[in-house]
């Protein structure tokens, strides 16, 4: 009977075990390793994303964190977190929190009432130069370009951007402007616009949200990535895409085989190898235009081997990747890169 009941308490002991760690909490710094870290940066210092400053933080709510995560920046780098657990995107926030030492400020949920035919006029005179007429902060020269100063490294807030209405409350977005945000460039109008001018100009702001947005037509469903087929063996489609990069002025790079630091040398598929190449003279343009282009340059077209002996090129869609930085100028610079692409490939191909 002893044996028997010391078993029993060794199974309970056992299936609470288990129970307990299926119940444990989420990781949030796990979960911003594996989700958020790539852009933002282990200490919020950014990359891709916009910098997490804890000057920052101390500004939000939890419950603009957590939205901002779930609905993301639709058109813009920052992606919906739409198949992460309310449990996940809480230890996200709760992380945010410790590591930035930072409390979170409460916004009332009462909406702001002003008049937004007064606040469009203000906005016209105070924010078009870095937010841009529509509220995207695509205003000439985005980032640290021809309007902007050059220490001005952060790009203005899409303030119109559908992620960022759903999060912000009328309130948060009234203290913003009554105190600025000196860690990304933004002044206080405390002093220079009454309080009632401040009411107008939420008011308009919220007025985004009844906007129709014109916006370049792209295919919704269009992918990040170009396939195409080549007619040719490996080595040839390989020879003949180098070729016609030279033909076209860009300076290749060392090839760097796809797998290459992802496993042992021993392992490592040989068949499937990246192209990189750059034009220097069109580098130091698209930096002036958009800082932020240094984490993905330079260029590389994928050319890879399957089982059978089919080659395929894999291609950047310039397109679509332009839109994620939310730049007009870089929208139209690489909408013509595009087109030399496409004539790369096509020469590549024949």
């Amino acid at each position: 009977m002893n044996l028997i009941r010391l078993l029993s308490g060794g199974l309970a002991i056992a299936a609470f075990s288990v129970l307990g760690t299926a119940n444990a909490a989420p990781d949030g710094r796990e979960l911003y390793i594996e989700h958020c870290s790539a852009c933002h940066q282990m200490e919020g210092q950014s990359g891709i994303g916009l910098p997490l400053l804890n000057a920052k933080l101390a500004d939000v709510s939890d419950n603009y964190l957590h939205s901002t995560i779930r609905l993301g920046r639709p058109g813009r780098v920052m992606p919906a977190f739409q198949r992460l657990s309310d449990a996940q995107v809480g230890a996200i926030v709760k992380f945010l929190r410790q590591r930035s030492e930072t409390k979170e400020i409460v916004y009332s949920d009462e909406p702001v009432a002003g008049d937004a035919a007064h606040g469009q006029a203000l906005y016209a005179e105070n924010c078009v130069k870095c937010h841009g007429a529509d509220g995207t902060g695509e205003g000439p020269g985005t980032g640290v370009t021809t309007s902007r100063e050059r220490t001005f490294l952060v790009m203005p807030a899409s303030i119109s951007n559908t992620g960022f209405l759903a999060s912000a409350p009328d309130q948060m977005i009234r203290r913003v402007i009554h105190v600025g945000r000196k860690s990304s460039g933004m002044p206080s109008f405390d002093g220079k616009l009454s309080e009632t001018d401040i009411d107008d100009l939420v008011a308009y702001v919220r007025s985004f949200e009844q906007q129709e947005r014109s916006v370049a037509e792209i295919d919704a469903d269009e992918r990040p990535t170009h396939v195409f087929e080549s007619p040719h063996d490996f080595e040839t489609t390989v020879k003949n895409v180098k070729a016609a990069l030279t033909g076209a002025n860009f300076r290749i790079f060392p090839d760097r085989l796809l797998e290459q630091g992802l496993t042992d040398e021993f392992s490592v598929n040989t068949r499937q190898v990246g192209v990189r190449f750059c034009n220097f003279n069109v580098l130091y343009g698209m930096l002036k235009i958009e800082p932020r282009l240094g984490v993905v340059l330079p260029c590389r077209i994928t050319i890879m081997e399957r089982e059978g002996g089919e080659v395929i090129l894999v291609v950047p869609n310039l397109r679509v990747i332009s839109r994620w930085f939310n730049n007009d100028e870089l929208v139209g610079l690489w909408d013509r890169m595009e087109e030399t692409f496409t004539n790369i490939i096509d020469e590549a191909t024949l």
